[in-house]
């Protein structure tokens, strides 16, 4: 009785480890260059990045976390209690470690961003200016396409 007490003992401990590895996901990551675009992130994870020209509009998901996003070098307006948007020159932004929803659109577009999420991306379509490039998951740089594509940023947790 004792052995297999001791057996199903070690069973238990043993698989815990392998539910708790099975349930975590990975991060992904997401770089864009250059970029003429219209960027739509809904992450959870950190994003840096700057605008040369254009409109940025963050929505904190949960803005009692203390993870608030940060815009600099414009005059912020506040279209709702979570959002923060502005439209200028030279914009540099930060949102770190919570889950926002972050549009951009503009020109000059520089971005890192970690973590799990979706992100959608539309080129400008100009003839004369390109798009610029982007990275996934640490990828090759590919140009930024002119029609309106998803891409999921990270694997999400599995459930057993």
């Amino acid at each position: 009785m004792k052995r297999i007490l001791v057996l199903l003992g070690l069973t238990a401990a043993f698989a815990m480890p392998v539910a708790v590895v099975a349930s975590t996901g990975t991060d992904g990551t997401l770089s864009v260059k250059k970029g003429h675009a219209t960027i739509v992130l809904k992450v959870r994870g950190t994003m840096i990045g700057r605008l040369a020209r254009g409109t940025i509009r963050i929505r904190d998901v949960n803005p009692y976390d203390n993870a608030a996003p940060q815009i600099r070098h414009c005059r912020l307006r506040y279209p709702s209690f979570a959002t923060i948007a502005c439209t200028g020159r030279k914009i540099v932004f930060r949102a770190l470690g919570g889950r926002f929803v972050v549009r951009l659109k503009g020109s000059g577009i520089y971005l890192s961003a970690v973590g799990r999420g979706t992100v959608t991306v539309q080129g400008a379509g100009s003839l004369t200016v390109p798009n610029g490039v982007m990275s996934l998951d640490d990828g090759p740089y590919q140009p930024i396409l002119d029609e309106l594509t998803t891409y999921t940023l990270g694997t999400p947790p599995t459930r057993s």
